[in-house]
């Protein structure tokens, strides 16, 4: 049971990301939005959302619904939004602090390839926690991606993300 009093993350879906951004960091604790440069054809530089439609904000569960139901009804200049919730009872899904720090790692712009080398003996779908790094203590499974392995973490509900560079030492099954 969540605290409707206490502040949480949660994953707000919306065609207009940026201007999402900005009407909710006038309203909530903090809002994430994870973006990356990228090189037009034309050379031009042009900033994108990395998750098309996607953005994260903290705030209180009852803020969080208000927020939602005037970005349903477009009032008070709000852009049409929707907050992620559980597929069993519709509740809204609240997103761990844990889980916000890995999306945050990943996103970042100094990460690179998401790649797991070597060792064999780790097989797809087979589960594994991360001992050490930056992701020390996250779980996922393996996968091969681009016949490369990855480890694949899931966020439940909202997406799955390939994890940068695992060095197989890091990895333990479970």
């Amino acid at each position: 049971m969540i605290d409707i009093h206490k502040s949480y993350w949660f994953a707000v879906k919306t065609q207009k990301e940026f201007e999402a951004e900005k009407l909710l960091a006038e309203e909530c604790d903090e809002v994430f939005l994870p973006k990356e440069k990228v090189e037009l054809s034309s050379g031009v530089m042009r900033i994108r959302p990395i998750i098309p439609r996607l953005l994260f904000i903290r705030q209180t569960p009852v803020k969080v619904l208000e927020i939602e139901e005037r970005g349903r009804s477009l009032t008070d200049r709000m852009v049409p939004l929707w907050v992620y919730r559980y597929e069993k009872g519709g509740n809204i899904q609240p997103i761990t602090d844990e889980e916000i720090r890995l999306v945050k790692l990943l996103t970042a712009s100094d990460t690179t390839k998401c790649e797991v080398y070597g060792k064999s003996d780790f097989k797809k779908g087979q589960h594994v926690r991360i001992t050490g790094g930056p992701f020390a203590g996250y779980t996922g499974h393996v996968q091969r991606i681009k016949k490369n392995k990855h480890v694949v973490v899931e966020l439940t509900g909202l997406c799955a993300i390939a994890l940068p560079f695992i060095h197989p030492d890091l990895l333990q099954p479970i």
